[in-house]
């Protein structure tokens, strides 16, 4: 690993291949991440983290003092900080001042993430609203993440999370299209099993990867609408994801984005855990 700062930034190893992890979102995107919500996870022993700041309220990268609270916090706990999900950066919106604020965006989170020791910055693909070019749209997601790429610190890359069909760079032509113009060494895909299992079998996407893949998000539905659902409460047969997603090289973390309204967060982490063991 390579120190900065007080904190180590974690590199895929044995030891994490078959280790899992939490987003942080698991309190609510909405709801403020804080020290004390942080601290409660310690107690499920999960030993990585993917902090979120896809919603300001959850966490706004340009707090300052939100931040220096989080990571002061964080060197006191036995938690790693595998990555840091980007809030939504309209890299590829038709204004071309939204898509330079989103590219601000982008390498602000890069900025943080360093600060936290994550070595991945997960990123969606940067159009929230229906496609009018989608060449056109693509190009412009290339450019920014290319750009953004540039500044990332040794070790650390930019994960492009999978989307749903109907999302710009959803359907994976146009998502191998654009990670392959991109360098390999500093961007990838974050592999989202719920996003990919609406019109698709995850097993069966993974392979396409193959060698790009360099986090995930685990999450259940039934093929239908975005769940979020713990492992098991859908369709998706996790063997077989597990085991696509191993030869496809994946040697990460394995991160669940799931949660259950019916339970706590920390009850959350620790059903996860109990279910996901049996599969790894």
């Amino acid at each position: 690993p390579q120190r900065t700062g007080a904190r180590v930034i974690p590199r895929p190893s044995a030891s994490a291949h078959n280790a899992l992890g939490v987003c942080t979102s698991v309190f609510g995107h909405r709801l403020a991440l804080s020290p004390a919500k942080l601290a409660s996870l310690v107690e499920t022993g999960i030993p990585w983290i993917e902090i979120s700041a896809l919603q300001t309220q959850h966490l706004n990268l340009f707090d300052a003092e939100r931040v220096d609270e989080l990571v002061r916090s964080l060197k006191t706990m036995p938690i790693q900080v595998w990555s840091l999900h980007a809030p939504f950066c309209g890299l590829a919106m038709d204004d071309a001042d939204t898509r330079a604020d989103g590219l601000r965006s982008l390498r602000q989170s890069v900025r943080v993430a360093h600060r936290f020791g994550a070595c991945r910055v997960v990123v969606h693909p940067g159009r929230d609203v229906p496609s009018v070019n989608v060449a056109r749209e693509l190009d412009w997601l290339v450019a920014s993440l290319a750009q953004a790429a540039e500044d990332l610190p040794p070790g650390m890359m930019l994960a492009l999370e999978t989307m749903g069909p109907q999302s710009l760079a959803g359907p994976a032509e146009d998502l191998l299209a654009v990670i392959r113009q991109l360098d390999a060494a500093r961007v990838g895909i974050c592999f989202d099993t719920g996003h990919v299992h609406i019109g698709a079998d995850p097993a069966a996407v993974a392979p396409l990867f193959a060698g790009r893949i360099v986090s995930v998000h685990l999450h259940d539905n039934h093929g239908d609408r975005d769940a979020h659902a713990l492992p098991g409460e859908g369709a998706i047969d996790w063997p077989a994801v597990v085991a696509a997603l191993r030869d496809a090289g994946y040697a990460g973390p394995w991160m669940s984005e799931a949660g259950d309204e019916r339970l706590g967060p920390v009850e959350v982490v620790r059903e996860f855990q109990r279910r996901m063991t049996r599969h790894l």
